[in-house]
């Protein structure tokens, strides 16, 4: 049964994937990139800056633009740049499916293969623009820390290029790093130093045309925005925004997507008006039932997993244990469980308030928690009645995937990606002004304002 769910369940979820790309709406976040990748089209020119994030600056570093701009060079396409996009997904899905298989056998596999691979939360992050990268170093820091338990040259290293390379996507690589302190200091991970200091050179070494740049324009600095009122540790302050980044981990575990694919999902596409009315009612209502029984559910596993940590595992005191040692079910919930303290410490750290996808990287360690109380459900129920929460698992993701790219906040079945990218193309080529100026302040102009 296995062998026939896993290849069907693959295909699925890349058919999904590139329904999205196809769908995609044109918007800023992909128009930052994309006028960089035609920059380097046209002049061979790489931009050493990365996106602006919100209200803080820009992200440092040339790796994004290379991930986009050569594939775009090879084949003139947006899709040949969110073809890197999927490949990070598939890579990260091999990642996390091959620490599962190891330590609690294939039929886990199937399992996070639904939860994980077709998850909207995963779907909908098929899109040109920086948290869709993340799940990779998501996966490679997940990966490195669990097989950590010796001083490996090797696991070290691409431990700190997980870190080093997501710093150049998003800021909220800040969790990974918080993390990844937490786990060397209470004994989870064992730290070869040359792997460090040779990763760390890596990092460093892609930093430098970034540094050059940085020299020459100062405007480049990661500065907040006065404007927004912003400070570090502002939400530590203002407390909601923790108390959101809670909810939103207990929402990964759970068929509660955000509003771009949960509230915003519209049916313009129905030429029928009746039939729209009817559908429209009919999928807003049922996606509620599904929302709070998944709520619960996620809340439950997650909280029993926490408690027991809490009361058995004494995971604040360094001494207590070598956690080296900790393997399997358990030394993935303490990892999850870290995870957690390091993304509410990040939160409040923050000088903005967050929204689901500068916390995307949490999902897919979130799913693995659910995976395994999933597989526990499968254990405990009749085979039948087990196929059944299975199958209506299935059906909803597959439901909220079609239907969030049909009709969308950033999709519409009307949509061409390809043929808006086009257009775009030729608007840059008249400009060329703006397409030789490598000034931030243009480039940010220009793609507000196009």
């Amino acid at each position: 049964m296995s062998r026939m769910l896993k290849p069907g369940l693959l295909f699925l979820g890349i058919a999904f994937s590139c329904l999205f790309f196809y769908t995609l709406t044109l918007h800023n976040d992909h128009v930052q990139i994309l006028l960089k990748a035609f920059k380097y089209i046209d002049t061979g020119v790489l931009t050493n800056f990365g996106n602006a994030g919100t209200g803080v600056g820009f992200v440092p570093g040339s790796f994004l633009t290379v991930i986009t701009a050569l594939p775009m060079s090879w084949y003139f396409s947006p899709y040949s740049a969110m073809f890197v996009i999927l490949v990070f997904h598939l890579v990260s899905l091999l990642l996390f499916s091959n620490v599962l298989k190891e330590n609690f056998g294939p039929i886990v596999v199937v399992d996070f293969l639904l939860l994980y691979w077709l998850s909207p939360w995963r779907v909908e992050q098929s899109e040109l623009y920086n948290p869709a990268y993340l799940f990779l170093f998501s996966a490679m820091h997940f990966y490195t820390s669990y097989y950590m338990t010796k001083k490996s040259f090797w696991l070290t290293f691409f431990h700190v290029i997980a870190i080093g390379f997501c710093a150049q996507i998003h800021y909220s690589v800040l969790m990974l790093a918080i993390l990844s302190l937490g786990l060397y200091y209470f004994r989870f991970v064992k730290v070869n130093w040359y792997g460090f200091f040779a990763g760390c050179a890596v990092v460093i070494a892609s930093l430098i045309p970034y540094l050059i740049e940085y020299s020459t324009q100062q405007k480049l600095t990661v500065t907040l925005n006065k404007d927004s009122h912003s400070f570090i540790a502002r939400n530590l302050i203002l407390v909601y925004p923790v108390l959101k980044g809670i909810t939103y981990w207990i929402r990964y575990g759970a068929i509660s997507y955000g509003r771009h694919i949960f509230s915003e999902i519209n049916f313009a596409w129905m030429n029928e008006g009746f039939l729209q009315k009817a559908v429209s009612v009919s999928f807003h209502s049922l996606k509620w039932v599904f929302s709070i029984i998944t709520l619960l559910w996620s809340a439950k596993i997650q909280g029993q997993t926490f408690l027991k940590i809490w009361k058995t595992e004494h995971p604040f005191q360094r001494d207590a244990v070598d956690r080296t040692q900790v393997v399997k079910e358990e030394r993935i919930n303490l990892y999850a469980f870290y995870l957690f303290f390091a993304m509410l410490l990040a939160v409040a750290l923050s000088p903005v308030e967050l929204n689901h996808w500068h916390l995307i990287l949490c999902f897919p360690v979130i799913t693995v928690l659910m995976t395994l109380g999933f597989s526990k459900l499968r254990t405990k129920l009749p085979p039948r009645k087990f196929q059944w929460i299975f199958a209506s698992v299935l059906i909803v993701f597959c439901l909220f995937d079609i239907l969030g790219a049909l009709g969308s906040r950033s999709h519409s079945a009307h949509s061409n990606f390809h043929q808006e990218v086009m257009t775009l193309y030729r608007e840059y080529e008249k400009d060329s002004a703006n397409k030789l100026n490598t000034n931030y302040q243009a480039w940010h102009h220009y793609s507000l304002d196009n």
